[in-house]
């Protein structure tokens, strides 16, 4: 069972994803947090003492909620089945991509600002690669997909020849059809 004091980091990191999402990264300050937390100032320093405290923190709840989405996905299939931990990748991308955008480019642009930020989203990179690694796909294959989908981050958050919705899922179905 979760302590007080973790659930209540945890309220205070949702309600800094939860605002970031409905107003933009550049707008994120200590006072907007403690207001969409429905707590005071002191409160928030309690559990992030600095707004960097707090992005790092910030960057492990995404990631590991993006982790977790990852392993809900893979279990859904068999996972011995060839594929599994790609499709899971692919799939959990496509909705974060879709829902999480303006969160996404705040972590990135924070990790380029922050190397405890920086090696936070490495651990889970890590993770994602080890997985897709074991995943009874040839690894260079796997890691190719992995590759391919941060690409597409990177073309979306920066919006750097951004891909249009309908070649976003072709390249994706793509993708998904490399891992069988």
């Amino acid at each position: 069972m979760e302590s007080k004091a973790s659930l209540k980091r945890q309220h205070i990191l949702k309600s800094a994803t939860d605002f970031i999402l409905q107003n933009d990264f550049n707008s994120l300050t200590l006072d907007s947090v403690a207001k969409q937390a429905g707590i005071s100032k002191g409160g928030l320093l309690y559990h992030f003492p600095s707004k960097e405290a707090l992005m790092i923190g910030l960057a492990q709840y995404i990631f590991e909620k993006f982790n977790m989405q990852f392993n809900v996905h893979a279990n859904k299939e068999n996972p011995i089945e060839k594929g599994t931990w790609c499709r899971a990748l692919i799939e959990v991308t496509k909705w974060d991509l879709e829902h999480n955008a303006e969160l996404n480019i705040g972590l990135i642009a924070a990790s380029m600002l922050n190397a405890d930020v920086s090696e936070s989203i490495s651990q889970s990179y890590q993770y994602v690669q080890n997985k897709v690694e074991q995943d009874n796909i040839d690894p260079i294959t796997a890691t190719i997909i992995r590759l391919a989908i941060d690409g597409l981050y990177y073309s979306e958050l920066f919006n750097l020849a951004p891909l249009d919705e309908n070649l976003r899922e072709k390249v994706l179905q793509q993708l998904i059809a490399m891992t069988k």
